[in-house]
C-alpha cells in the first residue's frame, strides 16, 4: 500500500483529530472516507454537472452545495 506523508495547518489537524475521536476511529480513517465522499460527490455531482442538496425529511432544501 502507498504511504504518504502530508502536512497540515494545526487548525486542519484539529478538525480531523476532532473527527476521528467523535467517530471512534482514526484520523487516517477519517481521511479515507473524506477521499471516498469526494470522488462520489465528484462523480455523480461535478462530472454530471448537477447540484447537490441537503434536504429535510419533506425534501425543503436546507443548504445548496456549490462546486466550482
Amino acid at each position: 500500500m502507498p504511504r504518504l506523508t502530508i502536512e497540515f495547518p494545526e487548525q486542519a489537524n484539529e478538525v480531523l483529530k476532532n473527527l476521528a475521536k467523535k467517530d471512534e476511529t482514526t484520523k487516517v480513517d477519517v481521511l479515507r472516507r473524506a477521499l471516498a465522499l469526494y470522488n462520489f460527490v465528484h462523480k455523480e455531482a461535478i462530472d454530471k454537472n448537477l447540484k447537490l442538496s441537503i434536504t429535510d425529511d419533506k425534501d425543503t432544501i436546507l443548504k445548496e452545495i456549490v462546486f466550482p
